[in-house]
């Protein structure tokens, strides 16, 4: 059950399988959609169905072992390959059965790991494995099923000294312990509707197209998925940054891609991967990435520390115009 754009969506079927019934209700302008949930939610509790306790739920975990990466992911080699042909396809199968809900996930040493709190494990598991086999390359993957998310310990250094060896292990054990146990201790309201991750509107490039433009941005920009100017000096060409922009300005520099550049415009975000978006997700599209178009005559990255960065003889010539009068924002690092 959900609401969107002022409907109630409701489907009954049977979790893990495409044949649920789902009805579409208006709702009263002015009505919150939260009390309506309650008050569907208290409907069903009468009719003798419940939420589940979070403890009551399971968790599957996706251990993936990878070749060793130390930048962000989405500049190994091998992301493209693992996200198209098997992340985004247990994504949307999870999603179209309502068989499932992510709860993030952890990378280290070459383990990653996905957890998904599912509601039907047979089903899940078998929707899984039929992707995994599936896909056209293959990742080393373990499917963990059970009460809590599948515990990899991190690998310390050798070198590290043992007394202190044994103090990290204690603390991640009490960690881990204390992530278990919170949702047991803290149950909360049952009627409380579940707020679900945001599903990304961006549409993933893969395959050659993918391969082409990493190569192309590699290329013409040094750009790997990973730190840019001013965190680096990797720019082969001149740049200009800013620590934030004004909203107006960057309004001003849409409009000005929107008539200077043919579409569509390219996210390469370091963390998801890379996808084609809207001239109006341009900015606040990445939390750390590139923006471009297949021309690559001009570029704008966007770091974790909020800094943007403008690549491109016409583009920096244009952000330098806005400034006349505040140079003092202009490369202030």
């Amino acid at each position: 059950m959900s609401t969107s754009a002022g409907e109630l969506h409701t489907t009954q079927g049977v979790c893990g399988e495409e044949n649920g019934n789902t009805e579409t209700l208006a709702l009263s302008e002015g009505r919150d959609p939260e009390h309506i949930l309650r008050e569907k939610g208290a409907e069903w509790v009468k009719q003798g169905y419940e939420k589940p306790a979070q403890s009551q739920l399971h968790v599957m975990t996706l251990h993936f072992q990878m070749r060793r990466w130390t930048g962000y992911p989405a500049g190994a080699p091998w992301y493209d390959d693992w996200t198209s042909g098997y992340l985004d396809p247990i994504q949307e199968i999870l999603e179209k059965t309502c068989n499932g809900i992510p709860r993030g996930g952890e990378r280290f040493s070459g383990n990653y790991l996905q957890y998904y709190v599912v509601f039907n494990t047979d089903l899940a598991l078998e929707a899984v494995e039929q992707i995994a086999a599936a896909a056209s390359v293959k990742f080393l993957l373990d499917i963990h099923i059970g009460r809590r998310e599948k515990q990899v310990q991190i690998p310390i250094d050798p070198n590290v000294p043992e007394y202190l060896r044994t103090l990290f292990r204690i603390v991640e054990k009490s960690a881990r312990s204390i992530a278990h146990e919170l949702p047991v201790l803290f149950q909360g309201d049952p009627l409380q509707p579940e707020v679900l991750p945001e599903k990304s509107k961006h549409k993933r490039i893969s395959g050659d197209l993918a391969r082409q433009l990493r190569e192309d941005l590699k290329e013409q920009w040094n750009f790997t998925s990973n730190f840019w100017n001013p965190l680096s000096e990797d720019s082969p060409h001149e740049v200009i940054f800013l620590n934030g922009m004004e909203e107006p300005n960057k309004q001003k520099i849409v409009q000005l891609l929107q008539q200077k550049v043919s579409l569509p415009f390219y996210l390469l975000d370091c963390e998801e991967g890379l996808f084609e978006i809207d001239s109006e997700e341009i900015f606040g599209a990445a939390h750390e990435g590139m923006v471009f178009d297949a021309s690559l005559s001009w570029v704008i990255y966007f770091s974790h520390h909020f800094t943007i960065t403008f690549g491109g003889d016409w583009l920096v010539k244009a952000v330098r115009n806005m400034y006349v009068g505040e140079e003092e924002k202009l490369n202030a690092w």
